[in-house]
């Protein structure tokens, strides 16, 4: 039988509450799942039902004996198997590879479109814990606030804001000659300079900072 993962429960209740949020009022979500993976006891169990209240997984059980609130909207995956949730700690959804070199001429405005679709395909991918460790701009920093106010789905964010490098490091601009150069937001030399910088991210949002230590240039 062939298993089709689901994002986790906060993956189902995102979307939704996204779906019915003109139709529906209520706080409540109950998840009916065919399969249901319990991490402790490492069994597959058949047939369970979970309760959300406002995006938090406050009751679990089998179908038969879960307490369902009479305002719930019902969720029916028969065919689904639910999961925890996965945790990717290193990617930059405000980044895509198909652009390559094309992407020297991608606005920040720009990015932070291609982080909501990412986002949202990282969700449904399974992951609803995600830290982003690097963008420009803040654009990760935007995309998280908008994603906790609800305005675009995806999953928790811890980001960085702009990595730190020095001059010609790894996560400087390297890619443009001279009379067309453009030095990376995060570029400090020196104690001072850094401190300056991570003093900085923080002001504008960061929940953690990224520093490229080594000479990782392509």
């Amino acid at each position: 039988m062939r298993l089709r993962f689901l994002a986790a429960l906060v993956t189902v209740a995102v979307l939704a509450a996204g779906t019915h949020a003109t139709a529906q009022t209520s706080r409540h979500v109950a998840v009916h799942a065919g399969r249901l993976l319990d991490v402790k006891s490492g069994k597959m169990l058949s047939d369970q039902t979970l309760v959300i209240e406002d995006g938090k997984i406050v009751a679990g059980g089998g179908a038969a004996d879960a307490k369902v609130p009479a305002d719930a909207v019902r969720i029916e995956l028969p065919d689904a198997t639910v999961l925890p949730g996965l945790i990717d700690a290193h990617t930059h959804l405000t980044a895509d590879p198909k652009f390559g070199y094309e992407a020297l001429a991608l606005s920040v405005p720009r990015e932070a479109l291609i982080g909501a679709k990412n986002a949202r395909l990282t969700l449904l991918a399974g992951f609803t814990t995600v830290r982003n460790v690097g963008a420009r701009d803040f654009s990760d920093v935007a995309l998280r606030d908008a994603i906790n106010a609800g305005d675009v789905p995806g999953p928790r964010l811890l980001v960085s804001g702009p990595p730190l490098s020095i001059t010609g490091g790894h996560c400087d601009n390297n890619m443009l000659p001279f009379e067309y150069h453009r030095t990376s937001d995060g570029v400090a030399d020196g104690i001072a300079a850094v401190q300056h910088k991570v003093r900085e991210n923080i002001k504008y949002g960061a929940d953690l900072i990224k520093v490229c230590a080594t000479g990782g240039v392509l």
